[in-house]
């Protein structure tokens, strides 16, 4: 007699499903989102979901963003890095006159190699970049454009200038400037994708010729010439500053070839006017020539016209001020030591050589030169120094900063 089967087990117990969360509040997704202290991580969370992307893009959650900005609780922008002019590359003889490539350097270390910088070649933000072949870094704006320029092998043949927006991955190839060799190319303003680019060039009779354009009007301006007066001397290609629609440069006179004043050149529809600065008595010890290397204009995080002044080892960073109805002054409010900041091998030399290379005023850092150790970046907030790359690596440096604004514009909307 064949025995039965053995009855099967009994059904397990499948234990109970999570319950799924009730949707969470619109305010309190508001609260959480606003929470989030940089751009880039407000800009990740947009990427997230069409929901908080809405969201995000309401008129009410920039608002609420912009009151926490002016609380210094929310860092609208971030330094990602810079372009710049490689030079790196040892070429043969007959290729020295070849033109370096633009590349740009990240200020995230790689994971896979920390201790290197990581550099990008200029195809990796712009599909045009083929055309770009030649083409310097030579201003940015503060919506995240790029000015590239190059220069052709006459004096006559007109300067070739494109605007790139590297988060959109967009080149706008200006018209071209006959006549015209411009020796200095900064924004005015950016809005998004629209833009005011000025050129500059000397006269040689003791002026400047500018010539602005526009990307509404797709086309240059007349051009505008601005006299100096008193025999001011203002090297054209040197630094300058844009602040509330003047455009500052540091000059001084045939006298007194240092950095003793700031002129302003202010652009309007029948002309251009022309005003000076004194700077401090401490900036006049640097020859005009030199200047820009320890003496840079700016905008203060205050709103105002900013001086960054390098003597030695102390950086000062002073502010214009109005003391009375027809006097400014410049007052000095912030300095920073930097020998504890500076690696041993810095002094192991017989004299310490720091220049400034770049500023970027929107982040607060300060890019500086120490002769034969390499080029580091500075935050004028926190007073961290950290070395981003060699010394000879660099030229045409160009600081390029994500903007919150710009990187919702560039997102759909849904």
């Amino acid at each position: 007699m064949m025995s039965s089967p053995p009855p099967p087990p009994p059904p397990q117990q499948q234990p109970d499903a999570p319950l799924p969360l009730p949707p969470l509040p619109v305010d309190i997704q508001v609260e959480i989102l606003s929470g989030v202290g940089d751009a880039i991580s407000v800009v990740r969370c947009a990427a997230t979901c069409k929901a908080w992307r809405r969201l995000i893009q309401e008129t009410s959650f920039l608002s609420h963003l912009h009151r926490r900005r002016g609380a210094g609780i929310f860092d609208h922008s971030s330094l990602l890095g810079f372009f710049f002019r490689d030079i790196s590359q040892r070429l043969p003889r007959r290729r020295l006159y070849r033109r370096r490539p633009t590349r740009f350097l990240l200020l995230v270390p790689s994971q896979s190699r920390p201790s290197l910088p990581v550099v990008l070649p200029l195809s990796r933000f712009l599909t045009t970049s083929g055309d770009l072949e030649g083409f310097a870094p030579v201003a940015s704006g503060t919506s995240g454009l790029v000015a590239l320029c190059r220069f052709q092998g006459a004096s006559r043949d007109p300067a070739a200038i494109c605007v790139c927006n590297p988060l959109a991955g967009t080149s706008t190839f200006l018209p071209p400037l006959p006549l015209f060799v411009p020796e200095k190319i900064l924004f005015l303003e950016t809005s998004g994708s629209s833009f005011r680019l000025l050129a500059v060039m000397d006269d040689q009779q003791g002026g400047l010729l500018l010539r602005v354009f526009s990307s509404q009007t797709g086309d240059w301006d007349a051009p505008v010439t601005a006299d100096l007066p008193d025999n001011m001397m203002v090297l054209v290609c040197s630094p300058a500053a844009v602040h509330c629609g003047a455009v500052y440069w540091i000059c001084g006179t045939p006298a007194l070839p240092h950095a003793v004043h700031a002129v302003a050149v202010r652009l309007a529809q029948a002309g251009a006017s022309v005003s000076r600065i004194d700077l401090p008595p401490r900036a006049g010890v640097h020859r005009l020539t030199v200047a820009s290397r320890a003496v840079r204009l700016a905008n203060s995080a205050q709103g105002t016209l900013s001086l960054v002044l390098l003597d030695e080892l102390v950086l000062s960073v002073w502010n214009l001020e109005d003391s009375s109805a027809d006097r400014k002054r410049w007052s000095c409010c912030k300095a920073v030591y930097l020998m504890p900041m500076l690696p041993p091998i810095v002094f192991s030399c017989n004299k310490v050589e720091l220049s400034i290379q770049g500023l970027c005023e929107k982040s607060g850092s300060l890019f500086l030169r120490v002769m034969g150790v390499g080029l580091f970046v500075l935050n004028l907030e926190t007073k961290k120094l950290v070395k981003v790359c060699k010394d000879h690596f660099v030229k045409h440096l160009c600081p390029y900063v994500t903007d919150f604004a710009s990187c919702l514009a560039a997102m759909k909307r849904f």
